[in-house]
Order: C-alpha cells, then sequence, then structure tokens
C-alpha cells in the first residue's frame, strides 16, 4: 500500500499544565517582590524592616558593651582610688576594643557630682578624626 500525503495524520503530543505552572511561578515571583519591596508605597518594605532590626539590635549591642566597660572602670576606681588614664591600666585586654578591634580611649568629666566617660572609637576605617569616627558617652554607677 502506497501512503499519500493527505492519509497521513501527524500529531505533536500535547503536554497539558504548562499555563499553571508559568502562573504558579508568576505568582511566587510577584509574593517575593512584595516582601522585598513592600505594598506600593502604603506600607514598609520587609528588607527595611530587617536593615531596621539589626540596626538596632547593634545599638543595644553597643549600649550594653559601654555599660560593661563603665562597670571596669567604677570598678577600678573604686579599688585603686583614681580613674585610669587609658584602658590598659585596668588589665582588661580587649575590653575596650570597639566593634572593629582597635583599642578605644577614654576622656573623663565631672558633671553635677557624676562621673562622665567619653568613649572614642576611630571608626571602621581605623583613622582618628575622620568622618566615621564614634563617640560613646556613658556615666559611671558609682
Amino acid at each position: 500500500m502506497r501512503y499519500t500525503l493527505d492519509m497521513v495524520h501527524f500529531s505533536l503530543p500535547t503536554r497539558r499544565g504548562n499555563g499553571i505552572l508559568i502562573l504558579v511561578i508568576l505568582i511566587a515571583l510577584a509574593i517575593a517582590l512584595y516582601l522585598m519591596f513592600g505594598n506600593m508605597g502604603g506600607g514598609k518594605a520587609y528588607m527595611g524592616e530587617v536593615k531596621r532590626t539589626k540596626d538596632r539590635g547593634q545599638e543595644m549591642a553597643r549600649e550594653i558593651q559601654v555599660g560593661q566597660m563603665s562597670m571596669l572602670i567604677a570598678m577600678y576606681r573604686e579599688s585603686n582610688k583614681k580613674l585610669p588614664k587609658e584602658p590598659a591600666d585596668m588589665e582588661s585586654p580587649g575590653a575596650f576594643n570597639d566593634p572593629w578591634g582597635k583599642e578605644m580611649t577614654l576622656s573623663f568629666e565631672e558633671k553635677n557630682g557624676k562621673t562622665v566617660v567619653t568613649y572614642h572609637s576611630a571608626g571602621p576605617d581605623g583613622e582618628v578624626k575622620t568622618e566615621d569616627d564614634k563617640k560613646y558617652t556613658d556615666t559611671l554607677p558609682y
């Protein structure tokens, strides 16, 4: 038997569900974009909230560290009857390092019968007297 072109039927296999897969991918992408960039200006973006939370956590850790350093200075003053001239006087290696691993300098001032200590950090660049220097102030507990 001879086959002619009009006798042969060609058909390609059809795949079902391709449209649903694309729809699922688009919905997942929309959810991810919504979480990252917020709800079209009506609220706060998720990533912005993550950054603010991280910043608050770092600020809280800094406050705890400053409180601990002030406690060490107060204990030194109590046992030596004087304030330290530099962190090395207290024999606490690393206790007065800034978040970038450099030792901070100290200065003291009497205000209203209380001793206020100021911690000076060279900041992330490690250079003193630049724009990124940090200064932390606390009152000694006793």
